[in-house]
């Protein structure tokens, strides 16, 4: 489980840590065991940067940080994001539809009821969850570029 605090917001060209919108943007994100243990090898491996930054650490309590502890900054995570789709082959979505919009999708689609959706995304309404959820058609075009995935793997191991 992760808990979803405060946001880090760029203003006049500076990162500084912000407020949630709405009390729903406070909230714990729950996560699949497989998703756990990938996040708790990338915390074994931010620990041991933290004692190599010694004193220069600046602990912002974050999962995702640069060497010294200081958040990345949002046109650097975009460049990488953007990056790794290239090489991945896959189309660039924003961050914030292909995170918490697809996510809310899916849960839609897996048959999650919509409180509990709301409140792992963090949206404050069902008008605004609704708005966010995007038809199944979505899962499907999904499904199709997983099984591909699977079969070109599939195809390189041989």
């Amino acid at each position: 489980m992760l808990t979803v605090k405060r946001p880090i917001v760029e203003l006049g060209g500076k990162l500084r840590e912000s407020e949630a919108k709405t009390r729903a943007g406070k909230r714990r994100v729950f996560l699949d065991h497989d998703t756990a243990a990938l996040l708790r090898e990338h915390r074994k491996a931010q620990l041991k940067l933290r004692l190599k930054a010694g004193g220069a650490w600046v602990d912002h309590d974050l999962v995702f940080c640069q060497d010294d502890g200081q958040p990345w900054h949002p046109d650097h995570v975009l460049k990488r994001f953007k990056k790794l789709a290239a090489a991945a082959d896959v189309p660039v979505v924003t961050l914030h539809e292909g995170g918490r919009h697809t996510g809310n999708s899916l849960m839609q689609d897996a048959g999650v009821d919509q409180e509990l959706r709301m409140r792992e995304v963090g949206h404050a309404g069902r008008s605004v969850n609704d708005r966010y959820t995007h038809p199944l058609e979505q899962a499907h075009l999904a499904a199709s570029e997983q099984t591909a995935a699977l079969v070109r793997k599939a195809g390189q191991a041989s």
